[in-house]
């Protein structure tokens, strides 16, 4: 199959996207797009995933709507009911990616046929958000592969991400880097050093992953729908849910930003915010003296030291000149990701995939077939000294992947050395008899599987032939008398 889907998961939203060989990829888009909330809405032959169905779960209906999918799934008794079949929570994600994969096969591929024909080997690929645990995601590709997906793989979008910056010399691959990257409200910071395929080490400051503006933003906005609307909705969870609008806020030429907003259970509000007032509340803000003991300690638990390593703003919350401008008061290597690093980082995701024929990477032979590129931020010195030698250099201790069976060779015998008997020898004469040799076992030879020798029956002698016994017939009749003529 020479297409592939992409989907990329966070706790709060899920996002897709396809591509076919020779075609550049694009969003898988719906009627909501192709970034939704991780919302479901389960009831009868109706499946929901986004808005609507977040809208009837901040609505009260918390039986056929559901939301926190990774802390739901948790609850072995928690199930849902769909299409007359009832299920455990952990399969609605399952029946949210797979009703997409349906509207591709149906949409861009433009063929009417079920699911059901292409689940064996249907090219599924996920990426997460950092949010996301090891053991998440784990559980996600379980899901598909005992539902009968078996050509899945989770990639690493980080991963890509770095090899982009590095490939365009944002970062040098050489020094340490701290990746900190703003998710709902929360600050991720991970560090990497050498490899770019899993961080050493990592900590999170909550409600810290955002410049300090769009957050104070996002409460100002906030306070002013909940008293325009006199709703009291949960606070924290509108406050996630309000982020994207502050930006847009901060973003206007104003001293007065305003315009609609529409708040996570659907209310539509109009407010507007006086930029004054937040300058106010700026002077006030201490939240990145978090931040900055978060790094320290990460720094110190790895024996760096702050000048030694680059900083890597990620994500819209927090790759803004205000927040870069801050860090460097304290660190002077400070760089945000550019606009177009993550459509770039889509692109080596695809292409990698591409390159492996759209099937799942796990093949030593396919590894070993890949550009050299694509693999020199994980060694660079073997690389480098591979490419100049022109063979492989000698590796202290490289890692052991996977030992053949041992195949039990008889050992080499030598043939002990000759002894030689001292002349005149009498029988009173003591001989000094070198020790006894320790001669090597004796080999047992591989047995082989002989046929086993079949007694024949001896040959039995034909009797001789004897002459029949006479038969008891009766006499022949006289001779007729000829008549006188």
């Amino acid at each position: 199959m020479n297409y592939c889907v992409l989907a990329h998961i966070s706790k709060s939203t899920i996002s897709f996207w396809y591509q076919q060989q020779g075609v550049s990829f694009e969003p898988l888009a719906d009627k909501e797009g192709n970034t939704l909330p991780l919302f479901f809405y389960a009831n009868g032959n109706e499946f929901i995933l986004g808005s609507t169905a977040r809208e009837k779960y901040l609505n009260g209906d918390q039986v056929k709507a559901f939301g926190n999918y990774f802390e739901i799934i948790k609850n072995p008794s928690s199930f849902f009911t769909v299409y007359g079949d009832k299920k455990h929570v952990k399969f609605l994600l399952y029946y949210a990616i797979e009703k997409y994969l349906t509207h591709f096969i149906t949409s861009i591929l433009i063929k009417q046929e079920s699911i059901e024909g292409y689940r064996n080997n249907f090219p599924l690929r996920f990426t997460f958000s950092n949010d996301i645990a090891q053991k998440e995601k784990l559980l996600v590709e379980e899901i598909f592969k005992e539902s009968g997906y078996h050509n899945i793989e989770s990639v690493s979008y980080t991963h890509f991400l770095l090899t982009f910056l590095s490939h365009e010399r944002f970062i040098t691959p050489q020094q340490p880097i701290i990746l900190l990257t703003g998710i709902d409200g929360n600050l991720f910071v991970e560090l990497f050093s050498k490899s770019f395929a899993n961080s050493i080490n990592y900590t999170v400051v909550e409600d810290q992953g955002a410049d300090p503006r769009i957050k104070i933003m996002a409460k100002m906005i906030y306070d002013d729908a909940m008293a325009a609307a006199r709703l009291s909705l949960n606070e924290k969870n509108e406050l996630n849910h309000l982020l994207p609008f502050a930006e847009e806020f901060l973003s206007q030429d104003s001293a007065i930003p305003h315009g609609d907003i529409t708040l996570s259970d659907g209310t539509p509000c109009w407010v507007k915010i006086k930029k004054k007032d937040l300058n106010e509340q700026l002077v006030y803000y201490s939240g990145e003296e978090k931040i900055f003991k978060a790094i320290e300690k990460l720094l110190s638990e790895n024996g760096l030291a702050h000048h030694e390593v680059q900083f890597v703003l990620n994500g819209d919350a927090v790759n803004t000149q205000y927040f870069i401008d801050r860090l460097k008061k304290k660190y002077s290597n400070v760089v945000g990701t550019p606009p177009v690093a993550q459509n770039e980082t889509l692109k080596l995701i695809f292409k990698n995939i591409s390159d492996f024929d759209y099937k799942v990477n796990c093949s030593l032979k396919k590894i070993n077939s890949c550009q050299i590129e694509s693999l020199s931020f994980e060694l660079p010195s073997i690389v480098q000294e591979s490419n100049s030698a022109g063979i492989p250099p000698k590796i202290n201790t490289p890692p052991v992947v996977k030992v053949p069976p041992r195949i039990n060779t008889p050992p080499v015998v030598k043939t002990p050395p000759r002894i030689s008997t001292p002349p005149n020898v009498n029988g009173s004469t003591r001989v000094n008899i070198p020790p006894i040799l320790n001669v090597p076992p004796k080999l047992k030879t591989p047995s082989v599987n002989i046929p086993p020798v079949v007694n024949m029956p001896p040959k039995i002698a034909k009797p001789p032939l004897m002459p029949k016994p006479p038969e008891n017939r009766p006499p022949p009749p006289p001779p007729v008398p000829k008549k006188n003529s």
